[in-house]
């Protein structure tokens, strides 16, 4: 037991399904801006959101590519700026949530993301326009974090920011919206919300709170993920994976993750891999490393989610993956042997690589690497 710690999410969570057509009961606002990706818009799904809101102006805002890059964050902040939006809304994965968090920010602040992230000398003012995140995929939880991840193009890395305003007002959950998600897309998302769970619950900064959150969204995971893969239309299945991606969105959220995802901002930027796809390659590899400083706490975990060991956890979760034409090789996604020294060089310059519970170098890391090439 932990002789203290601290738990914080000032997000209020509202889950319902179909609560998206009654988004205007949470606009306090008159000018809405809805930040959504490209396929959002292109079907419709983010103009019928602007549509329940009758007698709101609203504008939208849809240039969002994956792994969003500063330029991207720059022309949202500027529709928001044009339009006076005092409410935005962030509709869809990551991409389009993360995004929708520092625009809404910048929305309040001058300039552009460059003058605050990375190395920025400016500091964000307290943002007053208001911030609803409603996701369409079960996996990222960005509605219930302070993080953003955007690719800085301009020194040609990926890599998070922390910030107290970004935490969303609201965060609307309807299971509704991800029937429509691709296999592929199921898959991945959901692997990264597995991700997220086992990350806060080894991470050297979990405590009691999180643990518990993240051994019962694992556990929803590992019964739901290929019920939704296998029969997208599942209601039941739907509502149980975009619930365990928000409560592993909230246990993360205390923690951060670990070397999970930082070895996952090269394999994206570098190789093109989607973002749950390049976390979770490394994952059964990371649960037997784990074994190395949580030994105990593992064993615990697998105890309760029916494993007689890591080992076997491993390779129930490589299993798994595979049964969802999911790479679990390196090699799979273009990654040769020339290239592990310098994904590993890259992922231990991301500060969360130390909260791995397990001696991270040059040297632990690139061993890692090659065993799943």
């Amino acid at each position: 037991m932990v002789d203290k710690f601290t738990f914080h999410m000032p997000t209020t969570v509202c889950f319902e399904n179909g609560i998206a057509k009654k988004v205007k009961d949470y606009i306090t606002g008159e000018n809405v801006c809805i930040i959504s990706d490209p396929f959002l818009f292109e079907n419709g799904t983010a103009q019928a959101l602007g549509a329940a809101m009758e007698g709101k102006k609203v504008v939208y805002f849809s240039r969002i590519e994956p792994n969003p890059s500063c330029e991207s964050v720059d022309e949202a902040a500027a529709c928001i700026r044009e339009a006076k939006a005092d409410c935005v809304i962030g509709l869809g994965g990551g991409s389009s949530l993360d995004v929708s968090k520092m625009a809404a920010c910048l929305g309040d602040n001058e300039g552009s993301i460059y003058d605050y992230y990375g190395g920025g000398s400016k500091t964000l003012k307290k943002r007053k326009t208001q911030l609803i995140c409603i996701p369409t995929t079960a996996g990222t939880g960005s509605e219930v974090t302070n993080v953003g991840v955007y690719t800085n193009k301009k020194a040609g890395i990926k890599m998070p920011m922390v910030n107290q305003e970004f935490w969303p007002d609201y965060a609307l959950i309807d299971g509704e919206l991800t029937v429509s998600l691709p296999p592929c897309v199921t898959a991945s998302t959901g692997m990264d919300a597995f991700c997220h769970a086992i990350e806060a619950y080894w991470n050297k900064e979990s405590q009691p709170v999180c643990d518990m959150l993240s051994m019962g969204a694992l556990k929803s995971i590992l019964e739901h993920i290929k019920t939704a893969y296998d029969h997208p239309d599942d209601l039941n299945a739907r509502g149980a994976m975009i619930t365990a991606s928000l409560i592993a969105g909230i246990s993360f959220s205390q923690t951060r993750t670990t070397g999970i995802h930082a070895l996952s901002f090269p394999l994206t930027t570098e190789f093109g891999a989607s973002h749950g796809t390049a976390c979770s390659i490394t994952l059964p590899a990371f649960i037997r490393k784990s074994r190395e400083q949580a030994g105990e706490k593992m064993q615990q975990l697998c105890n309760y989610l029916g494993y007689p060991d890591a080992e076997a956890l491993a390779d129930g979760v490589e299993e798994l993956m595979k049964s969802m034409g999911m790479p679990v090789r390196l090699s799979q996604i273009g990654v040769r042997e020339e290239n592990l020294t310098h994904i590993a060089q890259v992922g231990l310059s991301a500060a969360i690589i130390r909260l791995t519970p397990a001696v991270m170098n040059e040297q632990t890391v690139t061993e890692l690497l090659r065993s799943i090439l």
